[in-house]
């Protein structure tokens, strides 16, 4: 049986919901559950070090099918409140984003976050993604801007106790390619600018040097047909 990896990929990003955007909450009843929002569609973040970003509505669809995800209290696979594949997290897409149903085991951990939450110790909620496809843009004003079309695999969503500055090193090392992608096309127009010029400077000595061997030669015409009169 193979032994499952248990190391995040070097391309993995994690983001943190706003907390007016979450609407984490704990719903009442006999067997409580943890509800919110673990992504908001078509919505800009703030500056995320360089550049802000959304995510396109439909991003997540086939990460959903093929993803096991968990439900972790701050990204801590020791704290596991809920599984996709053990149906005791389930995710979901609406038009306003991720949405994240957890039906929290009944240990110290699931406790103690169902407490958290409703006494609004725990008011944030992430999740840990890689990005199969995005696009980037250079705005008038020098601004950029991300959006993400395609998330490749969902690894687990959760409250977070510190709704902290996420981590964008990944997508800043995908900013810096796309920085360089830019700056190569514009050397290579730059390129083809001065190589144009030049062939138009080349041009319009070839066409000087042909005017003037064609006055020289009316001239020397001339001349003849004086000496021949």
């Amino acid at each position: 049986m193979a032994k499952e990896n248990k190391q995040m990929p070097n391309n993995c990003e994690r983001r943190i919901l706003a907390v007016e955007d979450i609407e984490l909450r704990v719903t009442d009843g006999e067997k409580p559950k943890i509800t919110g929002y673990a992504a908001r569609f078509n919505k800009w973040s703030l500056d995320l070090g360089g550049f802000k970003e959304k995510i396109q509505q439909g991003a997540f669809d086939e990460a959903l099918e093929k993803s096991d995800v968990r439900a972790l209290k701050n990204h801590d696979p020791n704290l596991l409140l809920g599984r996709t594949t053990s149906g005791t997290l389930k995710l979901n897409t609406n038009a306003r984003g991720l949405q994240v149903v957890v039906d929290p085991p009944d240990t110290s951990t699931g406790r103690d976050v169902i407490e958290e939450i409703r006494r609004k110790d725990i008011t944030g909620m992430s999740f840990s993604f890689t990005t199969l496809e995005d696009e980037w843009k250079y705005k008038d004003d020098g601004s950029v801007e991300r959006t993400i079309i395609k998330v490749g695999k969902l690894y687990d969503v959760g409250p977070v106790t510190y709704p902290a500055y996420p981590d964008t090193s990944v997508a800043a090392r995908s900013l810096d390619a796309y920085k360089d992608h830019v700056e190569k096309e514009k050397r290579e127009l730059e390129d083809k600018k001065e190589k144009t010029d030049e062939e138009e400077k080349q041009e319009r000595k070839r066409q000087r040097e042909y005017n003037k061997g064609y006055r020289k030669a009316g001239r020397i015409i001339n001349r003849n047909r004086s000496a021949e009169v």
